[in-house]
């Protein structure tokens, strides 16, 4: 209404002054676009405004979001202040557009203008979005020019930075010579790591942080198990969670859906379902914690059941809600009922489950898996958007396990085209290659790997037990107990071997002798981990085998005949899924 009133000056009965303009900038301070008629109004009228009036016009905009805008009222100032700088470098960061954030920050140092304990933490931030590392190295070299690398908020920011870029040398030595080091510290550096994938890193802070007598939150709790969550470390998360509570922490909704998580991904649905049922409180990351948890444990009935009966008394499903619906789809091969909830919330007019790249991409996951090449391919390129990495990747994976060498090499392209230059996408093409006994393309796609110094992520397992994480590398000799280990593998060969067990030799992608072949699928790192289970974990107990990239075909078999003639059941995750062996049997029914 102020506003209509000012557009009409000349009929006011009061002046247009610097005290109704600041008024209006209150008044309007949450409408862009009226922000922007008061901007047109101060320059049509010609009136001189001091700079405050510009700088809140500024941080409103930046506040909403239009860093665009917010650019052109900065360039348009005299000498803005470091507070101006900071608020749109801030601006830039928060706004997903780093190279904005930092391009500002050289200029500002160009011109002279000294920055503060406020610029860097965002400027930081925004470097470690960058593709070039150095950004980064310089701007910690800025930090120290001006005396500002004690500063706690800077020095938590560059912690983070060096976690990132997988420098933990330098975030432990920011870390250790920290002058004080509050919650929020801890809280910054765990979370960091478990962000980044150093689960063990994580958890070794937690308890670090516990002896030296820092009460921890909620904030961290929810790391320590979702650190739990990336190594499969069931009992260690049950018994942070207890002693959590047991201190006195008063749990939230966020906590129990860490825990709820964590089961998940520990491989104890039922563990997870019995404290879903005895929860007071859930929202929707409950019931998506437990429908995408069902569907990854190959318990796709019970993930559509309990998403079926979450649309009639649970709360309004969200795109995640059907990332889990797809995903167990997905995992049991159930084409029919994927293509239909695929098509429902394409057609849906609710902008909250409109799909998105993830939901195209496990729809051709769905299809690639199930055999459905040609309809996986077609199904991609008439997609309304365009198709990322995770879209071809995922045909290619398709085209891998069926040995479609066509489509495949098209997928491939695509995705070099795409600059996805990731180690796993190289050796999917290298196996389907191999798999199809195409030798001399597997050649070359190695010889590519070496010329471009891509390296193939090691496989690794571990089995968690007394509290600790044990890993295995495929042939690994460095446990303690390792003559024990090779001695049970012996002995597990033996007994399964007169059960019918056959080495899957097509398991090995390499042109060399049978013999060599056997003598390497006898050594991977998950038969290692499971007969050290058997060695140590108590009897009748399930032995749990995380492994980081995906099972092969003779490990699958390996575990199937084992856990027959041991009588125990084995829980193996890998890259894609769980697998729980029972008396001979896995729950995937050898579709993964």
């Amino acid at each position: 209404m102020m506003l209509a009133k000012c557009r009409q000056k000349r009929s006011l009965p009061f002046p247009l002054t610097k005290l109704t303009l600041a008024t209006l900038l209150k008044v309007c301070s949450s409408q862009p676009h009226q922000l922007k008629q008061i901007h047109a109004l101060i320059l049509t009228t010609g009136l001189s405004v001091k700079n405050s009036l510009v700088t809140q016009l500024l941080t409103n905009q930046v506040i909403l979001g239009d860093v665009q805008y917010a650019r052109k009222l900065f360039d348009e100032m005299h000498k803005p202040r470091t507070f101006l700088w900071n608020t749109l470098i801030r601006g830039y960061a928060k706004n997903d557009m780093p190279m904005e954030s930092v391009s500002l920050f050289r200029n500002m140092s160009s011109l002279g203008v000294r920055p503060d304990g406020f610029t860097f933490p965002f400027v930081v931030k925004a470097s470690t979005e960058l593709p070039e590392s150095r950004a980064g190295l310089a701007i910690h070299a800025h930090v120290v020019k001006y005396g500002l690398e004690y500063n706690a908020v800077v020095r938590n920011e560059l912690m983070m930075m060096y976690v990132k870029l997988g420098d933990m040398g330098l975030a432990d030595y920011l870390f250790e010579t920290m002058i004080e080091r509050d919650l929020v510290t801890w809280n910054s550096f765990i979370a960091a790591c478990v962000q980044m994938g150093y689960a063990s890193k994580a958890l070794a802070l937690f308890h670090q942080m516990g002896l030296a007598r820092v009460k921890p939150d909620a904030v961290t709790i929810v790391s320590a198990l979702s650190a739990c969550s990336q190594l499969g470390c069931l009992n260690i998360g049950n018994k942070i969670y207890e002693s959590a509570v047991n201190d006195g922490m008063e749990s939230n909704i966020i906590v129990e859906n860490a825990r709820l998580d964590m089961c998940m991904k520990c491989g104890s649905s039922h563990m997870a379902r019995t404290l879903f049922d005895e929860m007071h409180l859930k929202n929707v990351v409950s019931w998506s914690t437990m429908i995408l948890g069902y569907a990854v444990n190959g318990k796709s009935e019970e993930a559509l059941a309990l998403f079926s009966r979450m649309q009639n008394e649970g709360p309004k499903p969200n795109y995640v809600t059907y990332l889990g619906v797809l995903s167990a789809c997905s995992h049991a091969g159930l084409v029919s009922q994927g293509r239909a909830y695929f098509n429902y919330i394409v057609n849906s007019n609710d902008q909250t489950i409109q799909p998105r790249r993830e939901h195209y991409s496990l729809m051709i996951d769905l299809l690639g898996r199930s055999g459905h090449i040609e309809e996986a391919y077609s199904f991609i390129i008439g997609m309304p958007i365009e198709p990322d990495a995770g879209a071809w990747g995922a045909l290619l994976g398709g085209c891998a396990i069926h040995k479609n060498v066509k489509v495949g090499q098209v997928a491939a392209d695509k995705l070099f085209e795409l600059g996805a230059d990731i180690a796993s996408y190289h050796v999917l093409l290298s196996n389907m290659y191999a798999s199809a006994g195409r030798w001399d393309y597997v050649d070359k796609v190695r010889l590519k790997m070496r010329k471009k110094c891509i390296k193939k992520v090691a496989a690794y397992s571990s089995v968690e037990f007394n509290s600790k994480v044990h890993m295995f590398c495929s042939g690994d000799k460095s446990h303690p107990q390792s003559s024990s280990i090779y001695q049970k593998l012996e002995d597990l060969y033996i007994q399964i071997r007169s059960l019918g067990y056959i080495s899957e030799v097509g398991s090995v992608h390499h042109d060399v002798e049978m013999e060599e072949k056997e003598a390497v699928l006898r050594v991977h790192s998950e038969k290692l981990a499971a007969a050290f289970g058997l060695i140590n974990v108590e009897p009748k107990t399930p032995i749990r085998v995380m492994k980081n990239l995906r099972t092969c075909d003779d490990c699958h078999n390996f575990f199937k005949f084992v856990s027959r003639i041991c009588m125990r059941e084995f829980i193996m995750r890998d890259k894609s899924r769980f697998h729980h062996f029972r008396n001979g049997i896995c729950s995937c029914k050898d579709f993964w």
